[in-house]
């Protein structure tokens, strides 16, 4: 589905009183003279005028779907799932004697643990996949996984 699909979407709200002042002939006159090309598209924020609230609006919808596109970039196979959990181990224990190494210092792990908390972000796509948790279990990732639960930083603790 489309994010501008979503963002100009009205419900029904049943029929509409009719109203006895005689301004409102005039609103409802100009209403019907938008047309519904002109209403999606100022529900969607095009401006014709180049008002700065419908260009912020713009703005943000290519932003969407900018970011939208980035994410479905990418297919999740077998080979992208093992380079997941490969990258994912690495940084773990590149974490793990960071801390132990420096443990009063956090500023000396602290981009290792961006780092590991940033692979597990993109993991999150894996709990969408039951046909992929078997390579979870064959390289042992379930161990590392479960071993996070006792990390000291409850940003990683929480996954």
């Amino acid at each position: 589905m489309d994010v501008g699909e979503l963002l100009s979407y009205q419900p029904d709200r049943g029929a509409k009183r009719p109203r006895d002042e005689d301004g409102d002939e005039d609103s409802r006159t100009k209403q019907k003279a938008i047309g519904p090309r002109e209403h999606s598209r100022h529900l969607e924020g095009g401006d014709p005028d180049g008002d700065e609230l419908g260009t912020d609006r713009k703005k943000v919808l290519d932003k969407l779907m900018d970011n939208e596109d980035d994410q479905e970039g990418e297919p999740v196979d077998e080979s992208s799932v093992k380079k997941m959990i490969l990258t994912f181990e690495k940084r773990s224990y590149k974490n793990q004697e960071l801390r132990i190494k420096f443990p009063d210092n956090a500023e000396k792990f602290m981009e290792a643990e961006l780092d590991l908390n940033d692979i597990i972000q993109e993991m999150h796509v894996i709990a969408t996949m039951p046909d992929l948790y078997h390579l979870l279990v064959e390289l042992n990732a379930i161990h590392s996984l479960l071993g996070l639960l006792s990390h000291e930083n409850t940003d990683i603790l929480f996954l």
